[in-house]
């Protein structure tokens, strides 16, 4: 009687201790991360955010099941260098020609996603990954992961026909099993040029768009702002189809989806700028149960942030010269509002956007948004801000800051008419050395402040908060330096006399 009991307990001891294992090896079970990031959309551009004639069920049900942030921003409001920031955790100003558009990642700035793969990660993208750049020697020749794009769809004209969502099925059936994963989904959408007329033929009503306050309000500009909606719901879509997959291939609920976008609307005063319909993105993300849903987080978050806060969360080491700082437990606190009081504050930037000024110059800007303020620090205003009048860029035309498209057009051909200068001076003049906006306010950011003397003390407050944190992460413009201007533009088809150093060309 003695052994059986004795082999009883010790049956049940070891079920206990299986058992605890298993729960334990649960635990610590690494996420998948699905990373979905649009191609020019501002903040705003949701149904979430309750903009009418735009419908995103999918961005709606990330942030229905996990959280919203309602304060992300990228680094710069440029493509290639805002998804460099994202991959690196670092400042634009950090990474030497990863810092461009048309630029390159040198192979010193280690991404998060090699990071992942190197760990145990299958990794895979689909659609628009680091680009445009050079991804040849001696940069960085795969700073992402390995390309899913072979599968081609019918698509809506002017809107790429990779099928993202297909790809993402074929990852993960070629994955290995039992590896946890990291797939990019890089829409090109809402990136112009559009189907001219494709919102309204989609069923948008024209009269209920709502025109940012930056841009002149009639049909031209409401039929524009429709097709962008047009395209960021193709994105949207193709978001709803993966999540089907996850949730058929049983890993929704072991799943980080992001879902954000590189800079904002391409329109006038907005992709290409500092101001807030630029910089500031939306942002949903979720991560099954581990997330309590429907939260509405107010601090502030960088795109420098995203590489430490998935290595944290996938248990890897973060590299001591990341800049970015995780935000893993606030996303993970299950709580609304301001969640850490350390994060009223994020720093945006842009050096050369496209090749759009006499001898390549960039229009340098550095910017801190902290609670309700933005101040900007414009450090070369003699220059135009989107491109020269006179100065065709090879990617854009004139104002080559500027995407081309009806909206651009509308203020270059009509910037004169009294009705219309206002907006034009916005966007196309020059400006000058700093600006002060309270974005709370004034959400379209046109009254500047700065020359206000009852704000010269927030002035010398933000100022200082800017340069302390400039001077710490050793940006080149605090020490009057300018490495942009002799970095070479990896364009298409450019004059490879263009390609040479600016002190090679004079």
């Amino acid at each position: 009687m003695m052994t059986f009991f004795n082999k009883q307990t010790t049956l049940l001891i070891l079920l206990l201790l299986i058992s605890g294992c298993f729960a334990e090896a649960a635990s610590q079970q690494k996420p998948n991360i699905l990373f979905c990031i649009a191609d020019d959309q501002s903040f705003v551009h949701t149904s979430a955010q309750g903009t009418a004639e735009l419908n995103t069920p999918n961005f709606d049900r990330v942030a229905k099941s996990g959280v919203i942030f309602n304060n992300a921003y990228t680094n710069v409001s440029s493509c290639a260098p805002s998804r460099a920031s994202i991959l690196t955790g670092r400042n634009i100003w950090e990474l030497e020609e990863g810092g461009l558009l048309f630029g390159g990642l040198p192979k010193k700035y280690t991404t998060f996603s090699t990071l992942l793969s190197q760990n145990g990660y299958s990794t895979g993208y689909s659609g628009k990954g680091y680009m445009p750049a050079n991804q040849k020697e001696p940069y960085q020749i795969r700073p992402l992961a390995p390309e899913f794009n072979d599968i081609k769809m019918d698509a809506p004209k002017n809107m790429s026909n990779k099928d993202y969502a297909e790809n993402f099925n074929a990852f993960l059936s070629s994955k290995e099993e039992g590896k946890p994963f990291f797939f990019w989904f890089g829409s090109h959408e809402a990136h112009r040029g559009y189907d001219a007329g494709s919102g309204a033929r989609a069923g948008k009503d024209i009269s209920k768009i709502e025109v940012p306050g930056f841009l002149p309000d009639n049909e031209l500009i409401r039929n524009d702002i429709a097709d962008y909606y047009n395209e960021i719901e193709w994105f949207d879509s193709h978001l709803g189809r993966m999540i089907k997959a996850l949730e058929e291939a049983g890993e929704l609920e072991n799943t980080i989806i992001i879902v954000t976008a590189d800079n904002g609307m391409p329109f006038p005063r907005a992709k290409g700028t500092c101001y807030d319909y630029g910089t500031h993105m939306p942002l949903a993300i979720c991560w099954g149960n581990k997330i309590k849903g429907g939260n509405h987080v107010d601090d502030f978050i960088s795109f420098t942030d995203f590489a430490p806060t998935l290595l944290e969360a996938a248990g890897i080491a973060v590299p001591e010269d990341i800049t970015g700082n995780s935000f893993l437990e606030v996303l993970l606190s299950n709580k609304s509002g301001q969640i850490d009081p350390k994060r009223d504050r994020v720093f945006t930037a842009l050096e050369r956007h496209t090749y759009c000024r006499p001898g390549g110059a960039p229009y340098p800007i550095r910017t801190i948004r902290k609670g309700d303020w933005l101040y900007m620090l414009n450090f070369e205003p003699d220059r135009w801000p989107s491109g020269n009048p006179d100065f065709a860029s090879p990617h854009q035309g004139f104002y080559g800051d500027i995407d081309a498209g009806p909206s651009r057009e509308y203020l270059i051909v009509n910037k004169d008419e009294a009705s219309v200068k206002f907006y034009a001076d916005l966007s196309l003049k020059k400006r000058p050395e700093v600006e002060l906006y309270n974005v709370k306010e004034d959400p379209y950011q046109l009254h500047n402040l700065a020359s206000d003397d009852s704000y010269a003390n927030l002035c010398i407050e933000l100022k200082t908060d800017l340069f302390a944190y400039l001077k710490k992460t050793n940006d080149p413009r605090m020490q009057g330096e300018s490495p942009w201007d002799n970095y070479p533009y990896f364009f298409e088809g450019f004059e490879k006399e263009h390609l040479k150093p600016v002190k090679e060309r004079q």
